[in-house]
């Protein structure tokens, strides 16, 4: 039997709100990055780093001097 195919991918970590992992799956699944038959928030943040995606911000930000 052959195993699944070894990506090279990196696992990150992040604290948000409780509700947060869940909105950000279906974010991902209704625009189509979908793994296991639900949304992958992992493609979902590839996409957004590899600009596929742009994100446009409802309110305006200035952290640490980047205009968002």
């Amino acid at each position: 039997m052959v195993g699944r195919k070894k990506l090279d991918r990196t696992n990150i970590h992040a604290r948000v709100d409780p509700k947060t992992a869940d909105k950000l799956k279906e974010i991902a699944q209704k625009l189509g990055y979908i793994y296991n038959s639900e949304g992958s928030t992992g493609q979902l943040l590839d996409a957004i780093a590899n600009g596929e995606l742009i994100l446009i911000s409802t309110k305006t930000s200035s952290k640490n001097g980047l205009r968002i």
